[in-house]
């Protein structure tokens, strides 16, 4: 099962930065204009997924202490509340970064590692455990549930994109 993770953080990775060129190299600035929606442009809608994902590696830890949390990006990791950046270059490059580690924990993980417990504490300050496999699984689902949403904003402003086969990746 380690694969799937493995694929799926590869996945990840290379669609956002595929996303990241359609928003990039669209003929207007898409990425703060502003939409209707509960976030109100595709940066507090990525501000959103990354955030999540920063939660999300954060809790990793509890599993065990993995080679990546050696990363300076753990010393002070962003407030996962706080905007992550003002513009969208800033935005880009941390992604990448983010995406990056994500590849290199499933490189890491072990297979008895799957069963283990995240602990997490919740915005409402609940403790809970949840298994590491179903985590990783809801956390790779959560970026793909708003990619779709970036992919309609996008629509929206007539932006050509199709950056979300998973299929045509190896």
């Amino acid at each position: 099962m380690v694969e799937v993770f493995q694929y799926y953080s590869k996945c990840n990775k290379v669609i956002n930065a595929e996303m990241m060129g359609v928003i990039g190299g669209a003929k207007e600035d898409v990425f703060d204009a502003p939409v209707d929606g509960y976030f109100k442009s595709i940066k507090e809608l990525l501000d959103h997924i990354y955030g999540a994902d920063v939660r999300a590696l954060l809790s990793f830890r509890t599993v065990r202490e993995y080679a990546i949390f050696k990363d300076p990006f753990f010393k002070t990791p962003p407030d996962p509340k706080a905007m992550v950046s003002a513009d969208f270059a800033s935005f880009r490059e941390n992604r990448e970064h983010l995406d990056a580690l994500f590849v290199q924990l499933t490189d890491e993980i072990a297979e008895a590692d799957l069963s283990k417990y995240v602990t997490r504490t919740t915005r409402q300050g609940e403790k809970q455990q949840k298994l590491f496999w179903k985590t990783l699984m809801h956390t790779f689902n959560h970026q793909t549930h708003h990619r779709g949403a970036v992919s309609q904003i996008l629509d929206q402003f007539k932006v050509e994109n199709d950056y979300s086969g998973m299929i045509r990746i190896d």
